[in-house]
């Protein structure tokens, strides 16, 4: 079903033309210019189709900057939005904090969406696999129209689900965000790290960090695979396996050393230290694109120095070939993931015509000038390509020696 969407004043309806949508949409205002070093007050109105909400919702004060590193050089820009009041919406969980992702490069608009889809998939009711929960939708900003947006969670302490900083205790939770292509846990220090929790304006808390990079980079493979004290006690390997599944799935070319989060939980009372675990952040650049959305192939390897150590090892390797095979069968099978990328066209609709008329005058920073449905047609077929060549990489690079066995 169809709504006309009408837009914030007399003035601004004069600047724009009611468009007919079946997505939600928001409506941004600020007096001032949006900066990324500085937020802006703001205030936020949604529009919802019928069946999806109530109607035109009320204003909501908040504040705006740009969002992003690299991608705040193209024309379409990503928003953060951080509101007075915590909200839920389209049944995402309540919260202040709220990116409107531009997907600049992205022509199907939907890769990060759909690897963080894929990945929070692969979650049990003992074992979850946090990523961002998404939803596309519309923006206007000051009664222009901005294209679609995927509007997402931002990857926190509450997303986690880790405990609260508390100056008493001696251990606290925490998150480090990897910024650039340094972070491959194979030197000492935090370079290329980011620390996310606990705010580091409060305290500076990179001890757990330095204290992994260390035990990774320096330790002899008894000390590393020791089962008493070992790799095994400081990480979750199952999510690490899923987390590397997911890179090569995606072919994420920044998401093993740049992309990507390592988080650890406070320990409770008397209780030993929890062990870290990997989410995924960033996905544009996947799927048969890189981060400036030229073509990959189907055959590129992925991986960092942690990882492939962990390969060394007959066990882990058993375990991780067995845990593709699984997910084959289900979350990764080619089916599943094509279903998924139609249904996500399906959701988009009509709103990517609108999107690329939008930005129509950006179409020279692209490599090739693909519509959405050319994308969404090379997606689907590159997947089949990937998923072939991975069945034989990951069988031949997990295989186990009669030496190993003995």
């Amino acid at each position: 079903m169809l709504v006309t969407l009408g837009l914030w004043t007399s003035a601004s309806r004069a600047a724009e033309q009611p468009v007919e949508s079946h997505l939600p949409r928001v409506l941004l205002r600020s007096e001032e210019p949006v900066a990324s070093d500085r937020r802006v007050p703001c205030r936020v109105q949604w529009v919802f189709p019928p069946g999806l909400g109530s109607g035109r919702t009320g204003e909501l004060a908040g504040t705006i900057k740009f969002h992003g590193a690299s991608s705040q050089a193209y024309p379409k820009k990503s928003f953060a939005l951080t509101l007075d009041q915590p909200v839920s919406w389209l049944g995402m969980r309540t919260h202040a904090h709220w990116v409107l992702n531009a997907a600049f490069v992205d022509r199907s608009l939907m890769r990060h969406k759909l690897s963080y889809d894929l990945f929070r998939s692969l979650s049990t009711s003992n074992a979850p696999r946090f990523a961002a929960a998404s939803r596309f939708l519309e923006v206007n900003y000051n009664g222009n129209y901005r294209g679609v947006y995927l509007l997402m969670e931002r990857v926190d302490r509450a997303l986690l689900g880790l405990q609260r900083f508390d100056s008493n205790n001696l251990h606290h939770a925490c998150l480090y965000k990897a910024v650039d292509h340094s972070a491959t846990f194979d030197h000492l220090g935090h370079g290329g790290f980011e620390q996310r929790e606990p705010d580091p304006l409060i305290k500076e808390y990179w001890g757990p960090l330095d204290r992994f990079n260390r035990f990774v980079s320096t330790t002899k493979d008894a000390e590393f695979f020791d089962p008493a004290k070992g790799i095994a006690t400081r990480l979750d390997l199952d999510n690490t396996i899923d987390f590397h599944l997911l890179v090569l799935l995606t072919s994420n070319m920044d998401g093993f050393d740049k992309n990507l989060l390592l988080g650890r939980d406070a320990p409770g009372t008397n209780g030993p230290l929890p062990k870290f675990f990997f989410v995924p952040w960033d996905y544009d650049a996947t799927f048969g694109r890189n981060w400036e959305a030229s073509r990959v192939g189907t055959d590129a390897w992925l991986s960092n120095h942690l990882f492939e150590r962990l390969l060394t090892q007959a066990e882990y390797r058993v375990r991780f070939s067995s845990r593709w095979r699984q997910l084959r069968s289900r979350s990764f099978s080619l089916s599943t993931i094509q279903n998924l990328i139609d249904e996500n066209a399906r959701i988009v609709g009509d709103a990517a015509r609108r999107n690329s008329a939008r930005w129509r005058t950006a179409e020279g920073s692209y490599p090739d000038l693909l519509t959405f449905e050319e994308d969404v047609a090379q997606m689907k077929q590159w997947v089949v390509e990937r998923l072939e060549w991975l069945d034989r990489e990951i069988g031949q690079r997990t295989e186990v020696t009669p030496e190993e066995t003995r």
